[in-house]
């Protein structure tokens, strides 16, 4: 019959229409604000940040440990993150302000697929009209912090996988603790290589005029004991990571030779050694640190140290990778666990290493 198609169309049209008023699953429209739709678990729009206890009573069990690599990743750069310092002027594994700039943010995700720690996820939350445009939109630490239950309500799917990750990683590192390495390493009775005659640190007073590669910090500056130690080793890193320069003849050979020693310490051949730059094989973060200590075998302690390290350069320890990687070697810096985007397992290799070579930490 001619038109036939056309009744049909019609038909299945005043079908749809009718249904619509009565059929839940076609009454699409919701009368908002009085109504709200749940948003489906994959949707996001901005980060917040994940603490393992309630950030209310303690915001520094924040997952977070100052890495900045959200920073340095995001596109917009709308992330602002200064790293917590001690009263010695040590980094500390936790952020001092962490800052998110929600008028600026374009909600990619980018922060929380690059974290290392799953400290940084993508939130539900979309009513966030304000009358302020400047600083209305400025999200700090504190505005940032959810508990880690927020999360499985909003993403239990990917929250529990994200759990049961970081449970097994736990249980991995655990594992070479219980195992008694450190007895093994017991013949460290080579306390001929105390590296500790590094003890300018002890004496922090006499380091009147801190002067490590030509870098000098006047008596009068004004600073304590504690932060000259400081200025110290980080002035040490640095010039172990600068380039080495021809020895030309200074004008003032004496003033530098009282504290010059630490930095004699540093036997690894600096610069020049191929080993020991952005291009060796191992300053890369996608591979583990199996396959990165498994490259860098039978290299000088250095070399391994550094292959050991989160491979970010992210600074958050005082140095890049390869800085730190030569403060411990020489001496220099005592603390092995300083490397946050490596984590305690980075921590136990670096200090297996240094063990091996017989350096106290």
């Amino acid at each position: 019959m001619f038109g036939s198609a056309l009744l049909e169309g019609m038909v299945v049209t005043a079908k749809n229409l009718v249904g619509s008023y009565f059929d839940k699953d076609r009454l699409t429209t919701i009368e908002y604000p009085e109504e709200r739709k749940e948003p489906e678990e994959n949707y996001r729009n901005f980060p917040f940040l994940i603490c393992d206890k309630d950030p209310a009573k303690t915001p520094d069990y924040l997952r977070c440990v100052a890495c900045k690599i959200c920073e340095s990743e995001c596109p917009p750069q709308c992330i602002y993150i200064e790293v917590k310092r001690d009263e010695n002027g040590k980094p500390v594994k936790q952020p001092k302000v962490f800052d998110i700039d929600y008028s600026v943010c374009m909600g990619c995700q980018i922060c929380a697929e690059v974290c290392p720690f799953d400290a940084i996820k993508m939130d539900h939350e979309y009513e966030l009209s304000n009358d302020n445009r400047f600083t209305g939109l400025l999200m700090h630490k504190w505005q940032l912090a959810r508990p880690n239950e927020y999360y499985h309500s909003i993403k239990p799917t990917e929250a529990a996988e994200v759990d049961a990750r970081l449970a097994e990683e736990a249980a991995k590192k655990k594992k070479p603790a219980v195992a008694p390495a450190r007895p093994a390493s017991a013949p460290a009775a080579k306390p001929a290589a105390p590296a500790a005659p590094v003890t300018p640190s002890s004496k922090p007073v006499s380091v009147v005029q801190t002067s490590v590669a030509g870098i000098v910090v006047p008596a009068d500056a004004p600073f304590t004991s504690e932060q000259r130690e400081w200025l110290q080793k980080f002035f040490v890193g640095v010039a172990v990571a600068a380039p080495a320069r021809p020895a030309s003849p200074s004008s003032q050979p004496s003033t530098a030779a009282p504290v010059a020693a630490p930095a004699l310490k540093e036997t690894p051949a600096d610069a020049e050694n191929p080993d020991l730059t952005d291009k060796a094989p191992w300053h890369d973060s996608n591979k583990d640190l199996n396959q990165r200590m498994k490259m860098a075998g039978g290299k000088p302690l250095a070399v391994r140290l550094y292959a050991a390290m989160g491979q970010t350069d992210c600074t958050a320890c005082g140095y890049d990778c390869k800085g730190y990687a030569m403060a411990l070697a020489s001496g220099n810096e005592k603390d092995p666990g300083l490397c946050g985007p490596g984590g305690d397992e980075t921590a136990a290799k670096v200090k297996e290493l240094l063990e091996a070579a017989g350096i106290q930490v």
